[in-house]
C-alpha cells in the first residue's frame, strides 16, 4: 500500500475520532449514563491534536471557512 494514502487514512481517522467521542458523551449525558475524566482527557487532548496537527483538518477548514 502506498505510504501516502495509509498516512491520509490515519488523518481521516484522526478526525472522526474526536467528532464520534464526541457524539458518544452527548448520548451518555441524554441517557444519564457517567462521564468518565479520562475521556474527557481524551476527548481535549485528540481535539487540539486534530487541530494543530492534522493537514487534512486544516485543509477542509480553509476549504470551508476561509476566505478566498
Amino acid at each position: 500500500m502506498n505510504p501516502q494514502k495509509l498516512l491520509l487514512y490515519f488523518y481521516i481517522l484522526g478526525i472522526c475520532f474526536p467528532v464520534a467521542l464526541t457524539y458518544v458523551m452527548i448520548v451518555n449525558l441524554i441517557v444519564g449514563e457517567p462521564i468518565r475524566q479520562m475521556s474527557v482527557l481524551i476527548l481535549a487532548f485528540s481535539y487540539i491534536i486534530m487541530i494543530y496537527l492534522n493537514p487534512v483538518f486544516q485543509e477542509l477548514w480553509q476549504k470551508w471557512f476561509g476566505k478566498d
